[in-house]
Parts: structure tokens; sequence; C-alpha cells
């Protein structure tokens, strides 16, 4: 059996790069080609041995077919179009009413962050949308040092949100 796998495996790969073009993929398959071929010839065998090198290619194949029906199967390609024309962009009063709540809250629970530069960062970088550029030079920070002062803030706005879990 290892003769057989060190003769074709070249053989069997080439033939599922080819087709697959993901060496990763061709790789699992080849393994898989061996293993059937394998089961084949313990079992029922093949009916002309002189045939083998066509029988590991066309499993080769088989499989790859195969693996490229259940890819196209899986595949979940959208339509954004057709999805942000389905879009009510008009909430229910329920929904905007929930909506305001939850904001109001959350400009609560940041004003009652106890470092001035914690709300102001909050405020300006998830209610405003300012960049991360803008910010660094306002707050005279590097781009790694904001990264981890924006992180301590948010950390510090969890600890402030689950303490007044109930109030949410």
């Amino acid at each position: 059996m290892t003769a057989l796998v060190q003769r074709y495996t070249r053989a069997v790969m080439t033939v599922l790069q080819k087709r697959l073009r993901q060496t990763e993929l061709a790789l699992d398959l080849t393994q898989e080609t061996f293993l059937i071929v394998f089961e084949r010839l313990r079992g029922d065998g093949i009916d002309d041995p002189d045939r083998l090198a066509g029988f590991l290619r066309q499993t080769a194949i088989n499989l790859a077919i195969g693996e490229q029906r259940k890819l196209n199967r899986r595949r979940t390609e959208s339509d954004n179009q057709s999805i942000a024309s389905a879009i009510d962009e008009t909430a229910g009063p329920a929904a905007q009413l929930e909506r305001e709540q939850a904001g109001g809250m959350v400009r609560r629970l940041i004003g009652e962050l106890p470092m001035q530069r914690d709300r102001e960062l909050l405020w300006r970088y998830y209610v405003l949308g300012h960049d991360k550029d803008r910010l660094c030079r306002d707050f005279s920070l590097g781009v790694e040092h904001f990264d981890r002062v924006l992180h301590r803030a948010r950390g510090r706005l969890r600890e402030l949100v689950e303490k007044n879990h109930g109030a949410l």
C-alpha cells in the first residue's frame, strides 16, 4: 500500500489541484481518494488491476466534483440591493421607543463614567462617529495607545452597564 501511495500521490494531487485550485482541499481529497481505493481493493477489488491508475484518477475526479457541488450548495451570496429595498426604514412605534430608551440609558451611563476622557472619547467615537486619527490628535495619543485607552474606557462602561443591569 505504501508503494501505491508513493507512486500515485503526485498524479492524484495534480488532478485535484487542477480542478479545485485549493491546495489544502486537494491534500484532504488525495487522502480520501486513497482511503476509498484501499477499501475497494480490500473488498470487491477492481475488475482490471492493470487499470488501477485510471481507477485512482476517476475516484479523485468524482471526489472533486462532489466537493464542487457541496460548495455550490453552500454558497450564500446575497443580493444587497434587494435586501436594502426590503428593509423597512420606518420602524414601528415600539421599536422606536425602545431605541430612544436605550439611547437615553447609554447617554446616562456614559455621563456617569468617572473619567472625563472616557466620557468624551466614547461619546465622540461611538455617538458622533469621529475617526480614530482625529481623536488621536485631539487627545495626543498614539494609534496603539488609543486602542488601549478605548478598550479600557469600554471596559469601565461595561462595568457600569453590568452594575446597572436591573435598570436596563
